[in-house]
């Protein structure tokens, strides 16, 4: 079995998040600068064990692995103890003319099948045809030519195909592309700070990832070449879903499913932009449900990339049945999408909210010292920083070696020459925005 990300930390599955934490701390302390590849490891685990959704997804997986390896043996002792079953399996064997007209019977039913089976699969595929033609002469134009249409319908919020069948690649693109959008966040100054992936589900709405939609203040959604003003109406940071108004765009909305009834083995496709390569679709298939706190996530090896966050993950009918979020870098295609089920569900709980509601009691200044590690959701960097009583600051800023003083003035911090907007701060968790550039959310 791979080294897991636990192994990694040195820790238990069973630690604390503050052991985790702490376990962080240490190795990246005793690991030096200059050994890239350990301290990139050392992130990517702490990436996801600090992260409560993450983890939970990783230790469902973790817990599949182990039943499996589990199974093998048992499953290969059974098949190896040659004894009863064996000497059974002789006696009961047919021979002579018995296997023969043994063989001649299944000839004759396995023939039966394949004609029966090919029959109703040629009737349902004329069924099917005549169907998609009556589709068609509901579009047809009187003044035309055969009275078929010469203008393609407007769009309209598709459904899942009538029939009723499984869509090809090329179907479920051209059915699902129109209703995918891309997002820009853009800096004060007008500055691409990063993009993501974005999905319409009602008229002007569009949904996708928190991560995204508020990692810097201006949004933009690009649709057909066309670029629109975007704002957050829901802002769901707990499921890291947000919901955009879209002021003039004009685009179909997606029928959206549920993960219930969605198996194992089942092909999907995801559709977004990752690496800002707009409308890219890939494929793949569930390789696993994985249960959470809140809900099932989908793991799929349908590949994505930065920038594919907030994008669709499709079945075969064309129905969205997940928003892809993220996915652990260490693995190979490890990728999760969160299910679309949570789209009805969400609310708004927004970082400030939070922050108003916190029962600690502490100062802010006493409550940001202490060594934060900080990860930029869109850019994959971050900083790693620890904030003393007597204002010093020390650490790494984008794996550079920083130093010098901070200062804390209601929601800006002053930071060794870097100027933070401070959205989110607790015991346990600080949000920044800095101008020209990046969102970082921390962990204590």
């Amino acid at each position: 079995m791979k080294k897991s990300l636990y192994a990694t930390l040195g820790m238990d599955p069973k630690a604390s998040e503050g052991e985790i934490r702490a376990a962080y701390e240490r190795r990246l302390a005793e690991t030096p600068e200059d050994d890239a590849i350990t301290r990139l490891a050392l992130k990517e685990a702490w990436n996801v064990l600090g992260h409560t959704q993450r983890r939970a997804v990783y230790d469902a997986s973790l817990r599949e692995q182990v039943a499996h390896s589990t199974a093998r043996p048992n499953a290969a002792s059974s098949k190896s103890a040659p004894g009863r079953s064996t000497r059974h399996q002789a006696d009961t064997a047919p021979s002579g003319h018995g296997k023969m007209w043994l063989m001649a019977g299944l000839g004759v039913i396995v023939a039966t099948a394949w004609l029966v089976t090919h029959h109703r699969r040629a009737t349902t595929d004329k069924v099917d045809d005549a169907r998609h033609a009556a589709i068609q002469l509901d579009h047809r134009d009187p003044g035309a030519p055969g009275g078929v249409s010469s203008v393609p319908p407007s769009p309209a919020p598709f459904s899942p195909n009538p029939t009723g069948r499984v869509l090809t690649a090329e179907q479920l693109f051209a059915q699902a592309s129109p209703s995918i959008v891309r997002i820009n966040v853009l800096g004060n100054n007008g500055d691409e700070m990063g993009h993501g992936s974005g999905v319409v589900i009602d008229q002007g709405k569009v949904i996708t990832n928190c991560h995204v939609a508020k990692a810097g203040p201006n949004l933009k959604v690009k649709h057909q070449g066309k670029q629109y003003d975007a704002s957050i109406i829901i802002n769901d940071e707990q499921h890291d879903l947000c919901k955009l108004s879209v002021l003039g765009l004009d685009a179909p909305a997606v029928p959206v499913g549920k993960v219930a009834g969605m198996q194992v083995g089942q092909k999907v496709y995801a559709l977004g932009s990752p690496k800002g390569l707009d409308l890219t679709l890939s494929d793949g298939m569930v390789s696993s449900l994985r249960e959470g706190e809140d809900g099932t996530y989908i793991q799929t090896t349908a590949p994505i990339s930065p920038g594919s966050s907030g994008g669709g993950l499709f079945n075969e009918h064309g129905v969205l049945v997940g928003i892809v979020t993220f996915q652990i870098r260490s693995g190979q295609n490890l990728n999760f999408a969160i299910p679309a089920d949570w789209i009805d569900q969400m609310r708004s709980n927004s970082v400030a909210a939070r922050s108003e509601a916190s029962n600690d009691a502490d100062s802010p200044t006493k409550v940001i010292q202490g060594t934060w590690h900080c990860f930029g959701p869109l850019t994959g960097r971050g900083m790693d920083v620890t904030l003393d009583e007597q204002g010093n600051a020390s650490g790494s800023f984008d794996g550079q070696p920083i130093g010098g003083r901070y200062y804390l003035n209601n929601k800006q911090l002053f930071l060794m020459g870097n100027n933070f907007l401070v959205e989110e701060l607790s015991s346990s968790r600080m949000v920044l925005s800095k101008g020209q550039g990046r969102r970082l959310a921390c962990n204590h």
